[in-house]
């Protein structure tokens, strides 16, 4: 009975392995994306109001860009 029973352990183990990796990726690619708007929003911060506003942003939208991207074709001062 032991031999049958962690020989479906495995079994079991085994299935989920697929499913395991996956979340593992998606967590690496979560966090991976987090960093990015972290660096995004610290190189933000760090340029002067004058900069900001050559690139056509202010400080208040600086959140904004950092969680929703730069996506050129949805500017949210135009909506």
């Amino acid at each position: 009975m032991t031999i049958i029973h962690r020989t479906a352990e495995f079994a079991d183990i085994a299935e989920r392995a697929p499913l395991v990796t996956t979340f593992f990726k998606w967590a690496q690619t979560v966090l991976q994306e987090r960093r990015k708007r972290a660096k995004l929003r610290a190189a933000l911060y760090a340029l002067p109001d004058r900069d900001l506003r050559d690139i056509g942003i202010s400080r208040a939208e600086i959140e904004y860009l950092a969680l929703n991207g730069t996506d050129e074709r949805v500017d949210p001062r135009r909506i």
